[in-house]
C-alpha cells in the first residue's frame, strides 16, 4: 500500500511540474504590465495586438518548445505575473494616461476663456527656464536568469507599434528609465536585458497613452522654447504629423549678456533621437546656427527692426522661401529657429498652424507658449510697437475664405507662394482629414504677366529675393493690367502685393494709386502707408498684400489694371479671390 502511494505522488507531483513548465511565460512575451482594454478604446485589440521583438538573433535568449507564446501573450493583461528568473514585471501604472505637461504649463493650457485677451498675469515673464517637458518615467522588477550576468538595461521607445521609430537608451544596471520627449497620445516600448555575454532578454512591446493636449513641449539641453508643430488637431477633424516641424531658440542664444551654446547632449537629442535632417535659419545672419554634424542648414534671413508694420510686412519674400522649404518632403524632419525662437520663429509657426487648420484660439496659446521658455522678456498678443502680431493677423482676417486657415491659404497666394506648394505641404503635415474650403475661386496674377503702360520700366533689385521684374508704378510706368477668368459673376476681393520704403501716416493707397475692373472704377481703400504695411528694413523695400477692396466680375474672361501716380509704389502680383 505504501509503495502504491509513493507512487500516486510522484506520478501527481510531475504532473504538476509538466503543468507548470507549459504555462510558463517566456521573457520575450511577458506582457502582464499591459493596460487593460477597459482603459481606452485606443487600447489594441486581438486584431491589433502589439508585436513581439523581433525573432531572436543567435545572440539572444531563445524560448523552448514548452514556453512557446500562445496567441494572447502579446495582449494587454490585468494581472501581474510573479517575477520569476527571466520575467519582467512593469512596476509602473500603464493604465492611466500619462502628463508631460507641469502643473504651471497645464493651468496655462487649461485657460477657458480666449487666449487673445488672457490677462497677462495668467502666463510667465519670459525670464525663466520653465517650457521643457516633463519625462515619463517608467520602472520594472527582472531576475537573471540563472547563471547569467546583467551588464546593463536598456529601453527603446517611439510613436510606431513596431518600435521601427524606436530610440534606445541605456539606462545601466538601473531598473528604471526616464523617457524624455515622448508623443502626444500613443506611445511604445520595449525593455532589454543585456546580459555580459553579449545575450539578451526584453519585455515586449507595452504601450503607454500621453494626454494629447497640445503642444508637445521638448527639452533639448541649452536650448529654450523647443516645441513640435505637430500633435494638434485641426478644425476639420484631422490631426498634425509629430516629429516633422519643430521650432526652437537658435544656439547660443543671448539673454541680456549671457550666451548659451547646445551641449553635445542636447545635439544627440536632435539628431538621434528627434532624426533631424535640416536647420531653417530664419534670423537675420548666420550668428544662431547650429551647424551639426549630419544637418543640411539653409539660411532664410529674417529681419528684426527698421521700419514696417511687422515682422510679416519686413520679411514676406523670406517667409515665401520658408514655405517652399517646407514642400520638400526629403528636408524632413526639420526645426527652425531665430535668435530666442519668439518672433521671426513666432511668425513662421502662426502662418503654419494657420495654413494647417489649427484653431485660431490655439494659435495664440501656442504664441504665448514662448513665455515658458527663457526668451528675455514677456510678449504678449496685444503690446503696444511695431511687432505686435494682432495687426497682421487683423489683415488675414479681413481676407476672403469661411475659415482662418482658408485666409492664411489666400494670404499666401498672394505674396506668392503656389497653390501646389501650398497643397503639398498640407498633404506631408496633415494625418486624416486635411483642412477644408481651399479650392475657391482664386486667381494670382505675377508681375512677369503684366502689361505694362509706358516704354521704361523701372524694377526693383534690391536684396532679399524680390524678383526683378516687380514693377515700379510711377511717372514712367503709370499701370500694369492683366486678362484673368473667372467661373461665375459676382464680387470679388482684389489685393495686391505692394511695395514702398515710405512708413508715413500722410500718404495714403488710395491717393497714389487707382483701380480699374472692366473698365469701371474701383473703389481703393483709404489706408495710410503705415496702415498698409509700407517700409523699410536695412534700406530694403517691405512687401505686404494689401486689401484694395472689392469689385464685381463677370463670368469668363476680365481686366484688372492698376494705375500709379508721380509717387513710387511698386507692385508685385494681383491676388483676385
Amino acid at each position: 500500500m505504501k509503495t502504491k502511494l509513493t507512487s500516486y505522488i510522484f506520478v501527481l507531483a510531475s504532473a504538476f511540474l509538466l503543468v507548470g513548465c507549459v504555462n510558463g511565460t517566456n521573457t520575450s512575451t511577458q506582457t502582464s504590465s499591459e493596460p487593460t482594454s477597459s482603459v481606452t478604446s485606443e487600447t489594441p485589440t486581438s486584431s491589433e495586438e502589439l508585436p513581439s521583438s523581433a525573432a531572436p538573433s543567435s545572440s539572444e535568449v531563445k524560448p523552448s518548445s514548452s514556453a512557446k507564446p500562445t496567441s494572447s501573450s502579446n495582449k494587454p493583461s490585468s494581472s501581474a505575473a510573479p517575477g520569476i528568473p527571466g520575467q519582467f514585471t512593469i512596476t509602473t501604472d500603464l493604465t492611466t494616461t500619462k502628463e508631460i505637461h507641469t502643473a504651471k504649463q497645464k493651468e496655462f493650457l487649461s485657460y477657458s476663456g480666449e487666449y487673445r485677451t488672457i490677462p497677462t498675469n495668467k502666463y510667465p515673464d519670459g525670464n525663466q527656464l520653465l517650457s521643457d517637458a516633463l519625462p515619463i518615467d517608467i520602472a520594472w522588477t527582472h531576475e537573471a536568469t540563472s547563471g547569467k550576468t546583467i551588464k546593463s538595461y536598456s529601453v527603446k521607445y517611439g510613436q510606431k507599434q513596431d518600435l521601427s521609430d524606436g530610440y534606445e537608451i541605456n539606462v545601466g544596471t538601473n531598473k528604471s528609465a526616464k523617457l524624455k520627449n515622448v508623443y502626444l497620445g500613443k506611445n511604445y516600448f520595449e525593455i532589454y536585458a543585456n546580459y555580459s555575454d553579449s545575450t539578451k532578454e526584453n519585455s515586449g512591446i507595452k504601450l503607454f497613452n500621453v494626454d494629447e493636449s497640445g503642444p508637445r513641449n521638448i527639452t533639448i539641453e541649452n536650448c529654450t522654447n523647443c516645441r513640435d508643430m505637430g500633435g494638434r488637431k485641426n478644425v476639420d477633424g484631422g490631426r498634425l504629423k509629430q516629429g516633422m516641424l519643430y521650432r526652437t531658440s537658435g544656439n547660443g542664444y543671448q539673454t541680456k549678456s549671457t550666451r548659451t551654446y547646445i551641449t553635445e547632449a542636447g545635439k544627440k537629442e536632435m539628431t538621434q533621437h528627434l532624426g533631424i535632417k535640416t536647420e531653417i535659419n530664419v534670423s537675420d545672419s548666420n550668428t544662431y546656427n547650429f551647424n551639426i554634424s549630419g544637418t543640411t542648414v539653409k539660411n532664410l534671413y529674417m529681419d528684426y527692426g527698421g521700419s514696417g508694420t511687422s515682422h510679416l510686412s519686413r520679411n514676406t519674400e523670406s517667409v515665401k522661401n520658408y514655405f517652399n522649404e517646407l514642400a520638400i518632403e526629403s528636408n524632413y524632419p526639420m526645426y527652425f529657429h531665430c535668435r530666442i525662437g519668439t518672433d521671426r520663429t513666432g511668425l513662421c509657426a502662426i502662418l503654419t498652424h494657420g495654413l494647417l487648420g489649427v484653431s485660431l484660439n490655439e494659435i495664440y496659446q501656442d504664441y504665448l507658449f514662448s513665455n515658458f521658455g527663457n526668451i528675455e522678456s514677456k510678449r504678449n498678443i496685444g503690446e503696444a510697437g511695431q511687432d505686435t502680431i494682432v495687426t497682421w493677423m487683423d489683415d488675414i482676417q479681413a481676407m476672403k475664405g469661411e475659415k482662418f486657415h482658408n485666409k492664411v491659404y489666400n494670404m499666401l497666394l498672394s505674396i506668392g507662394v503656389k497653390a501646389e506648394t501650398l497643397n503639398k505641404i498640407i498633404d506631408l503635415l496633415t494625418d486624416g482629414t486635411k483642412p477644408t474650403g481651399n479650392d475657391a475661386n482664386q486667381t494670382v496674377i505675377t508681375a512677369d504677366k503684366f502689361q505694362v503702360s509706358g516704354t521704361t520700366v523701372t524694377k526693383d533689385t534690391s536684396d532679399r529675393n524680390h524678383p526683378d521684374n516687380y514693377v515700379t508704378l510711377n511717372s514712367t510706368s503709370k499701370s500694369v493690367s492683366a486678362t484673368f477668368e473667372a467661373k461665375a459673376a459676382g464680387k470679388v476681393q482684389v489685393i495686391a502685393y505692394l511695395g514702398s520704403k515710405e512708413h508715413v501716416n500722410n500718404k495714403y493707397i488710395d491717393s497714389v494709386i487707382t483701380a480699374k475692373m472692366n473698365g469701371g472704377q474701383m473703389t481703393v481703400a483709404h489706408k495710410n502707408f503705415i496702415e498698409a504695411g509700407m517700409g523699410n528694413c536695412n534700406n530694403r523695400m517691405n512687401y505686404y498684400p494689401v486689401l484694395l477692396g472689392e469689385a464685381n466680375v463677370n463670368a469668363g474672361t476680365n481686366t484688372i489694371q492698376i494705375i500709379g501716380t508721380s509717387t513710387s509704389m511698386n507692385i508685385g502680383a494681383i491676388t483676385i479671390l
